[in-house]
C-alpha cells in the first residue's frame, strides 16, 4: 500500500488585524526598562556631583581654617567675653575690644587688659566665629603703649617671672617701655617688651 503525503504551510491563526500590528506591549516594557536606566544613572551622576563639590567645600573650609592665625580668629570675637590664660598671671576675663597683630585688649568692665599674644597658652570661649576683614592698618604693641604715654597713663604691670610693677608709661623704644614710680627720687624701670606677661590701666580709685 502506498501513501501520498502532502505538506501544508503552517498557518498563523492570528486574526488580520493582529497580523499588521506590531507587538506594542513589548516595545512599551523595553522602553520603560530604558527610561528606569536612564533615570538611575543621571542619579548616579548628580549624587556623585553632590559628593564631589561637598568634598571641594569641605577641602576648601579646612585650607581656610588651616592659614587662620589665632588672633585673627578672635576679631570674630570682638564684643563678646572671652577667658585668657597667661603666663606668670593665670586665667583673666574680659570683653574682646581690640585685636592687634601681636597683642589684644580686654575690657573687665573697669580696667584696660593689655595682653601680649606671647604670653597667652589658652584661650576659653573663642567660639567659632570667621575673622573680620577690616580696612584699618591694626596698632602693634608698641603703638599701643605709645598711646598711653601720651594719656601719661598709670598701669599696673607683670613681668614673665611674677614680678609687678607700678607707674606711669614713660619713654617707648622699638622694643622697650620705661615705667616711672612715683616721687622725685623714683627712678624710672626699663621693661623689654619680650619680658612683659601682662598690664592693665588703674581703675580711679586705685591711683
Amino acid at each position: 500500500m502506498s501513501f501520498t503525503y502532502v505538506c501544508f504551510p503552517a498557518v498563523c491563526f492570528r486574526s488580520r488585524k493582529d497580523q499588521c500590528q506590531p507587538d506594542v506591549h513589548s516595545d512599551t516594557v523595553g522602553a520603560m526598562r530604558w527610561e528606569r536606566l536612564f533615570d538611575d544613572l543621571e542619579g548616579e551622576v548628580v549624587e556623585m556631583a553632590a559628593l564631589e563639590r561637598d568634598a571641594e567645600i569641605s577641602e576648601r573650609v579646612r585650607a581656610e581654617v588651616s592659614a587662620v592665625r589665632w588672633l585673627e580668629r578672635l576679631r570674630g570675637s570682638l564684643g563678646a567675653t572671652i577667658g585668657v590664660e597667661l603666663m606668670a598671671v593665670g586665667p583673666v576675663r574680659g570683653v574682646v575690644r581690640y585685636v592687634g597683630p601681636n597683642w589684644l585688649l580686654l575690657d573687665d568692665g573697669g580696667r584696660d587688659f593689655l595682653v601680649p599674644a606671647g604670653s597667652v597658652i589658652g584661650v576659653e570661649g573663642a567660639g567659632r566665629s570667621a575673622p573680620v576683614e577690616s580696612e584699618r592698618v591694626p596698632l602693634t604693641w608698641a603703638a599701643a603703649w605709645r598711646s598711653l604715654a601720651r594719656d601719661r597713663a598709670v598701669v599696673r604691670l607683670v613681668r614673665l617671672d611674677g614680678t609687678a610693677l607700678r607707674g606711669t608709661v614713660g619713654q617707648v623704644g622699638a622694643d622697650f617701655i620705661e615705667i616711672e614710680g612715683a616721687g622725685e627720687r623714683a627712678r624710672a624701670r626699663l621693661v623689654p617688651f619680650a619680658g612683659i606677661a601682662m598690664a592693665h590701666t588703674e581703675r580711679e580709685g586705685e591711683r
